[in-house]
């Protein structure tokens, strides 16, 4: 027993974080791709531990703001991250997934200019390549009651929540390729 190790899963399965791209939708809107480089069992188990280790490594914790990002314990995006949960993540159709990223960038935003016909291909683009017939796709149904059209309902979870009007969080595990891909749609 003395040699017994024990580890939770956050230390079991490393993500790690590659370089991120972005697409600039226009002045007030940016959509970033993070790929996470992960162990290939971390893609085998189930979703509940899955996302158990996602929200526990330290590479989820981070703040999005419109043109940057900044890490920062105990955060990601405008939540907290205590009060996100694995069940927050909902499983969705590749197709779901394609059709509902175009209508977010496509569809008109108070003060914001509407995307060009170059961006809208540059986004159609990305989801060609991140979305293959064994890609599973996940959205953070927090962002739903985040973005509702009652702003002044919302009670912000910390201080730099309200530096965002909208935020859309989807994940994406490539099984081919062995990767995860966090794709995050900001407007401010």
């Amino acid at each position: 027993m003395d040699g017994l190790k024990v580890l939770s899963f956050s230390e079991k399965f490393k993500l790690k974080k590659d370089q991120q791209f972005t697409i600039r939708l226009h002045d007030h809107g940016l959509l970033r791709l993070i790929p996470l480089s992960v162990d290939d069992e971390l893609l085998q188990v189930t979703d509940k531990i899955f996302f158990h280790t996602l929200l526990n490594s330290g590479t989820y914790q981070e703040l999005f703001f419109d043109h940057f990002s900044q890490k920062s314990d105990g955060k990601h995006g405008p939540f907290l991250l205590k009060t996100i949960q694995d069940e927050d993540f909902m499983a969705i159709s590749n197709d779901h997934l394609r059709e509902e990223i175009i209508q977010t960038v496509s569809s008109p935003k108070w003060s914001c200019p509407t995307i060009t016909k170059t961006k809208l291909s540059e986004v159609k683009k990305l989801l060609d390549f991140l979305v293959n017939v064994d890609s599973k796709s996940y959205f953070l149904e927090k962002c739903l009651t985040f973005n509702s059209s009652s702003q002044e309902a919302i009670v912000y979870e910390h201080e730099w929540s309200h530096s965002l009007t909208s935020y859309y969080e989807y994940i994406i595990k490539d099984i081919n390729n062995k990767k995860v891909f966090l794709l995050i749609i900001t407007y401010e």
